[in-house]
């Protein structure tokens, strides 16, 4: 009798978690028919992100061109406004927003304002480019590479490696972008602590020229200002030169660090069967072509590179850990270790 009564409780507390977690897993489950017949009862769409106008544009066309039903409205401010911002309205008991990208998205869900979502496009995205608990997906893809000026630098003498950019040759010929928080905290991260400051207070003695923008670094790197840039973007080194403009990118070094775009979902998405529909859109094939035609990178496995040196099979790629975003230390130790005020 009495394992009996041990047991009943036992059944009906299985049961319960059975109920549960089917039910979670319908609601994780939706399909696109439950998701459109949702938001055509919403209608709206509010889309925050840091990326180009334009492009945000283009692919809220896109999607507005497959689901005609859904009006997007676009809110653009930087990855780190548009956190605060979340977190302003979050301390407001607001919800403005359904779908956000930015890099320190792990802020947003350490604070439970993200909400879990297994998106069907999810799985042709490999590790690394997608949370494991599916609160985003990388949208796109910066990759950190070493550049130069083809004609200041011969390809035979360029840079292979980063180590490479601590010979002496290279002393005062090196630009660098003076926010490389990311970078500096990867590559520590990747090398490990030891190794990875030893490397950094070395390229610190290479007397660096500092530029606020990568855009512009770039810029006076073609016009031989500089003859290095110590992280570039290949997706704009490959604009130029398809412009004829004298600079190109190093693609043997390890690791080339990725800068990542997540996209999520608001745990209190106002229009929650519209969000989704819009993260599948924009991870989609589709959606992701719409993007690589403004030389975007797509993590994607069924999307071509931008150009084939860019194959992300024959790269080094390591996805940058989006936890870096919520962690002061490395901008501080980066400014220190540089020099930086």
């Amino acid at each position: 009798m009495a394992n009996f009564m041990f047991a009943k409780p036992v059944i009906v507390l299985t049961y319960l978690f059975a109920v549960f977690f089917s039910a979670a897993t319908i609601a994780q489950a939706q399909t696109e028919a439950e998701l459109i017949s949702g938001a055509k009862k919403e209608g709206r769409v509010s889309f925050w992100s840091g990326m180009r106008l334009d492009d945000a544009r283009a692919i809220a066309q896109g999607f507005e061109a497959k689901y005609p039903f859904v009006k997007t409205d676009i809110f653009r401010l930087s990855g780190e406004q548009l956190i605060n911002r979340a977190l302003t309205e979050s301390a407001a008991e607001k919800t403005n927003f359904d779908v956000i990208i930015a890099f320190a998205l792990q802020v947003l869900q350490d604070k439970g304002l993200l909400q879990s979502y297994a998106s069907p496009e999810a799985k042709h995205y490999p590790t690394g480019f997608k949370d494991p608990q599916n609160y985003w997906v990388s949208l796109y893809n910066g990759y950190n590479v070493i550049g130069f000026n083809t004609k200041l630098v011969p390809a035979a003498e360029a840079p292979k490696d980063w180590p490479d950019l601590l010979h002496p040759r290279w002393k005062g010929k090196l630009a660098m972008e003076d926010e490389e928080y990311f970078w500096y905290a990867g590559m520590l991260t990747y090398w490990g602590e030891a190794k990875g400051k030893r490397y950094m207070e070395s390229l610190a003695r290479q007397d660096i020229h500092w530029q606020s923008e990568h855009g512009v670094l770039m810029d006076l790197m073609s016009a031989g200002e500089y003859p290095i840039g110590v992280v570039v973007y290949p997706d704009r080194i490959e604009q130029m030169k398809a412009k004829g403009q004298p600079v190109d990118w190093v693609p043997t070094s390890d690791p080339i660090l990725v800068n990542m775009a997540p996209i999520g979902i608001a745990a209190k998405a106002p229009n929650s069967n519209a969000a989704k529909l819009f993260m599948n859109y924009t991870i989609s094939k589709e959606g992701q072509t719409i993007l690589q035609k403004s030389n975007r990178i797509s993590a994607r496995l069924d999307i071509s590179p931008i150009v084939p040196n860019m194959d992300p099979k024959k790269l080094r790629l390591v996805p940058l850990d989006p936890a870096i975003a919520t962690k002061p230390k490395p901008i501080q130790d980066y400014r220190a270790t540089f020099g930086l005020k």
